[in-house]
């Protein structure tokens, strides 16, 4: 995964690249929002194939797609070409994941999913960071050698999967006895607790990725510098680098319910304390308060859905999960953004807060209910 990681150096530069090639501002978001819509097929193409194909497969599609597609855009120069190739590298790089998070699942015991799961994200976010200095160097020398540095790294990663992550997914005798079921998406829609923790996750990573858009602004409107909220919102990254490793066992053992509404009541808190900052140091500690509801939320979530799933629904459940990241991401600028603008950001931020807090109330719900039926057996 950290290898995986050190090869984002597309998705955190494309912006720039696609401004430096002279793409005006909207032009931009358009390209950009190909990717977006990219994250929202992978999640059910990538979560079918790990469960028909396999997870070792569909890793090892998804990952040569991806060097595919970093390497056209190393050369494309129409923006057609360069958006039809910036939707297939969401596609390719998303898909990774509903096969990756199975593989886990695959292997893990339930009870040290959480710390395994906090390991990867602890990974990424590692070689994110280090992707984010070597990369912005890189780029200013050469876009070419940017993305093609990118599609080398990811074929490493390939490579690391051929030649050492074997098959995990179950042996179809794990799921006798289920023959004429649809055991496909149909199986996944009608898991009602599960449609309603996704469909709560969304609604918590609408607010949590305002930081991409809505809250930079509103930085920017308290008289910040840029340099000043690169500062606030590299406390993000301190802190997971610092606590990630040691979060899970923390929560080792302790009830993913009230484990993911602590973590929503934590990102509520953060972004609704923006609406009181004023100075770099007021902002930074609200930034840290949410990274610790992110720490506590994100490698629990994907736990909880390795616990829900079938063995032979990893991943479909796995993509369905992954869309809600999707689903996310777009929503977050486009409600952010029209909250901000309409009404400003103290009722953006308060927003924020009134939605952590109604979150964390659905996951202590849900997690009732999941205990009350784990008790009728």
């Amino acid at each position: 995964m950290f290898l995986s990681a050190l090869a984002t150096f597309v998705f955190l530069f494309l912006a720039v690249y696609l401004t430096s090639r002279g793409f005006p501002p909207q032009q931009v978001g358009l390209v950009a929002a190909g990717f977006g819509l990219g994250t929202l097929a992978a999640g059910p193409i990538g979560g079918t194939l790990a469960d028909r194909w396999g997870r070792r497969p569909t890793l090892l599609a998804a990952l040569v797609a991806d060097a595919a597609f970093a390497s056209v855009l190393a050369f494309a120069r129409a923006p057609a070409l360069i958006t039809a190739a910036v939707f297939g590298f969401g596609v390719a790089a998303t898909s990774v994941f509903p096969a990756l998070h199975s593989a886990v699942g695959d292997l893990v015991p339930e009870p040290d999913r959480p710390r395994a799961f906090g390991l990867l994200y602890w990974a990424n976010n590692v070689g994110i960071a280090f992707s984010a200095v070597v990369g912005g160097a890189v780029g200013e020398r050469s876009w070419v050698a940017l993305f093609l540095a990118d599609a080398t790294m990811t074929l490493l990663f390939a490579l690391v999967v051929w030649r050492k992550v074997p098959e995990t997914r179950p042996a179809p005798a794990t799921t006798a006895g289920l023959a004429g079921a649809d055991r496909g998406w149909g199986a996944v829609l009608r898991d009602r607790p599960f449609v309603a923790f996704v469909t709560l996750f969304v609604l918590f990573l609408t607010v949590f990725f305002q930081f991409q858009v809505s809250a930079p602004i509103a930085m920017l409107g308290s008289g910040l510098r840029p340099a000043q909220i690169g500062r606030v919102l590299a406390v993000n990254g301190l802190l997971i680098g610092t606590l990630q490793p040691f979060a899970a066992r923390v929560f080792q053992g302790r009830d993913r319910g009230r484990v993911l509404a602590l973590g929503a009541l934590l990102v509520g808190l953060g972004y609704g304390a923006y609406a009181l900052c004023r100075t770099v140091p007021q902002y930074a500690l609200a930034t840290a308060i949410w990274t610790l509801g992110e720490i506590t939320s994100l490698p629990t979530a994907v736990a909880l859905v390795a616990d829900l799933a079938p063995p032979d629904l990893r991943g479909r459940y796995n993509g369905a999960y992954g869309l809600s990241f999707g689903a996310g991401q777009t929503l977050a600028p486009l409600a952010g953004g029209a909250l901000l603008a309409r009404a400003g950001a103290a009722a953006l931020f308060a927003g924020c807060l009134a939605a952590g807090i109604g979150v964390a109330a659905g996951h202590l719900a849900l997690g009732a209910a999941r205990r009350a039926r784990a008790a009728r057996g």
